[in-house]
């Protein structure tokens, strides 16, 4: 089935769910930001009731709160939730990687290949967004190949709190090129097919982002003491 086919049949609070994603992503929406449902009825030009499935879907996925007699907002990203993510991304995606080798056939190769390939058309851009989205394509390819169909369903369940902490990374990588050789060297290292040399690999992907983060995070504090 193609692409186009899938997002027809979807419901039109899902599509909606899916622009709203995009705006707070794209930083057009900011967390803590509240959402009227009026306005947003009025840009879409759909119902409330549209809108309120739409937010639904989004609470369901933590993008957004709903708070008794205030509204809803766009939640707020803190730094326990940066914690979380990177403990969880260490734990499944050095287990599904690891257990992908074995896995890996020629096609899963050139697909992977396609992908690096559109990330580098992405660095020509200094496109974040779009490496943003690409970097979820790899990652979630590689988990689905893992052979385990409860990693592969638990790491689906994460897709979208994964994007949202992915939107903070521009601010820490040197440049797109660096960001984009991480998975020149993860492809790298699942062609070579050694277990050991994959798990590294990943792990130093995911603490490299942590170190950052997390560093910054700390030094602001000490800053601020």
């Amino acid at each position: 089935m193609e692409e186009d086919d899938t997002i027809l049949q979807k419901p039109l609070s899902e599509l909606i769910a899916d622009q709203l994603k995009k705006r707070i992503w794209n930083e057009e929406m900011q967390f803590g930001e509240r959402l009227l449902e009026t306005e947003l009825a009025e840009t879409y030009d759909v119902s409330r009731s549209t809108i309120r499935e739409a937010l639904k879907i989004l609470e369901i996925e933590e993008l957004v709160v709903s708070k008794a007699r205030k509204g809803t907002y766009v939640a707020n990203f803190t730094e326990q939730d940066v914690n979380e993510i990177i403990e969880l991304r260490t734990l499944i995606e050095a287990q599904a990687f690891t257990k992908a080798v074995s896995r890996l056939e020629k096609e899963h190769i050139e697909k992977l290949d396609s992908i690096l390939a559109e990330m580098k058309k992405r660095v020509a851009d200094k496109d974040w967004n779009g490496l943003f989205d690409l970097d979820m394509k790899f990652h979630s390819y590689v988990v689905g190949l893992c052979g385990n169909s409860r990693i592969i369903k638990i790491y689906d369940s994460l897709q979208v709190q994964i994007r949202t902490f992915l939107m903070h990374l521009d601010k820490y990588y040197s440049s797109v090129e660096s960001f984009y050789q991480e998975h020149a060297d993860l492809l790298e290292a699942l062609k070579s097919r050694n277990v050991m040399h994959v798990n590294r690999q990943v792990k130093d992907h995911i603490e490299y982002v942590e170190e950052k983060l997390l560093g910054v995070s700390q030094n602001t504090k000490v800053e601020e003491a």
